[in-house]
């Protein structure tokens, strides 16, 4: 009985205490600001990636991926592809912190998210108001939560509904809870979101004493330049018990697969810088956050699948000769664009960047666009390595873009032979080849 006491009496004077000081050291919130310590449920505020840390965790308004949309459920409705985020690291005192976020989007019944955040503190010693006592204690907190959004090109909402428990020196207990949230964007520019965590609140009783997690209110806006290189992201964020804060982020694409991001966040008054690298279908993420307690090293991965960047295209050959057996070659275009497509342009420069041919229509692209390795001209080009980009454009003026190259060596016959385009679904026909191969130019090299 007397141990029972001790651990009621234990619970209820430090487990705001030491237990959120090492949570405040958390991969999503690495703060040792005093202003969201002791307020219950923090840990529901620390965050879900490398890429939304760097950023200051001010995502409301941009929320695009399957992670940001922990901060918003409506930004589940931008995804175009299955994908799985990862995160996981090790913090003061031994604590651990993982994230993991799964979002399915479908044709017509909106966008599933299913996630999962657990957090395991370390050892601490057990003490009375007076006293010391010779035990050691652990805390662990999980969350898992279904998410739900759908809407338009420019509307869209969301929801999460989610199961909360907590357990702290053995005395455990859970509940459920909801977040709901808002996205607008009124022009490719601009994007603005709004969302409200714990609109429902979970209610946690451990023992005898039942504890409320707080409500938070965010509102968000997302600014895009430079064909989407430059976002400016700023978020102001209203939680009861607590100050208003203010929370900026900048991400600029310095490269083609290359993103740097910066961030402040007010309310645990941390600066935050990171980097993004895209291969393929994988996204790898690092966020360095500067804190009271020390600077933390953040990474996550992203997996997607499909077609993730809107377009992408693939080649039924990467080397080809327009004079041999094998005369042309097959970009073959898939697309996952929200909205409408309004028109398409694919691009083939040489190694000088010299622009060789261009193709383009209105709508969607066809599946397969062939090239025979000719000019604007109907000439054929020289050997070399060719890079070919194709571009679709959305309904929002948002262009997306894919790049890839193809080789062409070996040419059996130097006569540049005029070679007639045909573009797969497309019934119409290059003029310029046609009237070409009404004759033989003769034009030897």
């Amino acid at each position: 009985m007397r141990n029972f006491k001790n651990m009621k009496r234990t619970i209820c004077s430090i487990r705001m205490g030491l237990a959120m000081a090492a949570l405040l050291t958390m991969v999503a919130s690495p703060a040792a600001a005093a202003d969201d310590a002791g307020v219950p449920g923090g840990f529901l505020r620390f965050g879900a990636s490398a890429r939304s840390l760097s950023l200051g965790n001010a995502v409301t308004g941009m929320a695009d991926d399957a992670a940001t949309a922990y901060w918003n459920p409506a930004g589940l409705a931008q995804l175009r592809t299955l994908e799985i985020t990862a995160m996981g690291a090790t913090m003061y005192n031994d604590s651990q912190y993982s994230f993991l976020a799964l979002g399915m989007p479908t044709e017509s019944w909106g966008t599933f998210s299913l996630n999962g955040t657990f957090t395991n503190s370390g050892e601490f010693e057990r003490s009375t108001w007076d006293a010391d006592l010779d035990e050691t204690f652990s805390e662990k907190e999980s969350i898992f939560s279904l998410g739900y959004a759908n809407g338009g090109n420019r509307f869209t909402y969301g929801l999460t509904l989610k199961a909360v428990s907590q357990n702290i020196g053995g005395a455990s207990g859970s509940s459920t809870g909801m977040d709901i949230g808002l996205m607008y964007r009124p022009h490719r520019l601009l994007s603005i979101g709004g969302a409200i965590q714990n609109i429902v609140s979970p209610k946690i009783t451990l023992i005898d004493e039942e504890e409320e997690l707080v409500r938070s209110a965010r509102a968000g806006l997302a600014l895009r330049f430079f064909h989407n290189r430059l976002r400016m992201t700023a978020d102001v964020v209203e939680t009861k018990y607590m100050d208003t804060s203010f929370r900026n982020g900048l991400e600029l694409a310095a490269m083609r697969n290359l993103v740097l991001r910066g961030g402040y966040d007010s309310e645990r008054e941390h600066m935050s810088a990171g980097a993004g690298f895209q291969l393929e279908n994988w996204q790898f993420d690092y966020a360095y956050v500067s804190t009271d307690l020390g600077a933390q090293n953040v990474f996550s991965a992203t997996l997607r699948f499909g077609v993730p960047f809107g377009v992408k295209m693939n080649t039924d050959r990467a080397l080809f000769s327009p004079s041999g057996s094998d005369r042309n070659v097959t970009f073959e275009i898939q697309t996952a664009v929200r909205g409408t497509i309004e028109s398409w342009h694919l691009e083939i420069t040489d190694e000088q960047g010299r622009q060789v041919r261009i193709l383009s229509g209105n709508g969607v692209p066809p599946e397969g666009v062939t090239w025979a390795g000719e000019d604007e001209n109907g000439r054929l080009v020289d050997n070399g390595q060719y890079d070919v980009r194709v571009t679709v454009l959305d309904d929002m003026g948002q262009a997306w873009d894919y790049m890839t190259n193809v080789e062409i060596m070996g040419f059996a016959d130097r006569t540049r032979v005029p070679i007639r385009v045909e573009v797969s679904g497309n019934s119409a026909e290059d003029n310029r080849t046609n009237e070409a191969n009404s004759e033989y130019l003769g034009d030897s090299k």
